[in-house]
């Protein structure tokens, strides 16, 4: 293989591999924030995420959207302010329809076993919202708990529990909602809860119905929370 054929090949691998979320500067002081502060960047295709207002307290309030040539504004979204959980970025196709989606997840409550994530699905190039409907409402119609066990779709799961969570209460939904995307899906990862051990997770899957995201299907992960 010739010189230049090798350059333009590494040139190619090295494009590839700084494809996605990339670090933005954290303020300093960390503090007050102007209108424009960089909080999310993604690297190929190109999309920032921007303050809307000026940061006064612990929320962003409102963020938009620039995509190439195309920019949006949000006024309802909100994250955490620490820079330590801004917004999460990624590009996959989460509709069916062949074209990529930006999904964007936000922290909106967190704390001492608490990691609460909202997330937003907006389509690329257009930067057109696409509704996500809660997976909270949804599970609390479709599980089913008992003290150690939960059940749904007809299915009986034991709960392993580590000693000292055994009382005679119910489990419940936990305190940490996640977002993830595996294979073209969009997932909510929701903590399954007892007195105050986590015992796997609830993993509500998605699908694209009549212009939004609804749940289509569940399952449990008992795996350990990482």
């Amino acid at each position: 293989m010739r010189a230049p054929r090798i350059a333009a090949l590494f040139l190619l691998l090295s494009h590839a591999a700084v494809a996605g979320q990339v670090p933005v500067p954290s303020p300093s002081p960390y503090g007050r924030l102007p209108a424009g502060t960089m909080v999310a960047q993604f690297i190929r295709p190109d999309v920032k995420l921007l303050t809307l207002n000026p940061v006064l307290s612990q929320d962003l309030q409102g963020l938009r959207v620039i995509a190439g040539p195309v920019t949006r504004t949000f006024p309802a979204w909100r994250s955490i302010s620490n820079p330590t959980f801004w917004p999460g970025l990624a590009v996959n196709d989460v509709t069916g329809d062949r074209h990529a989606d930006l999904v964007v997840t936000l922290m909106t409550d967190e704390g001492t076993g608490v990691a609460v994530y909202d997330v937003r699905v907006v389509t690329l190039p257009n930067l057109r919202e696409i509704a996500v409907a809660p997976p909270l409402p949804y599970l609390r119609t479709h599980v089913r708990f008992g003290p150690a066990s939960l059940a749904f779709g007809g299915r009986l799961i034991h709960l392993s529990l580590p000693e000292g969570a055994g009382g005679p209460h119910p489990a419940r939904i936990g305190d940490q909602v996640r977002w993830d995307v595996r294979g073209g899906h969009l997932m909510a990862l929701v903590e399954v809860r007892k007195d105050w051990a986590f015992t796997g997770r609830l993993v509500v899957v998605y699908r694209f119905q009549a212009g939004q995201l609804v749940p289509a299907s569940l399952t449990y992960d008992a795996s350990e929370l990482k």
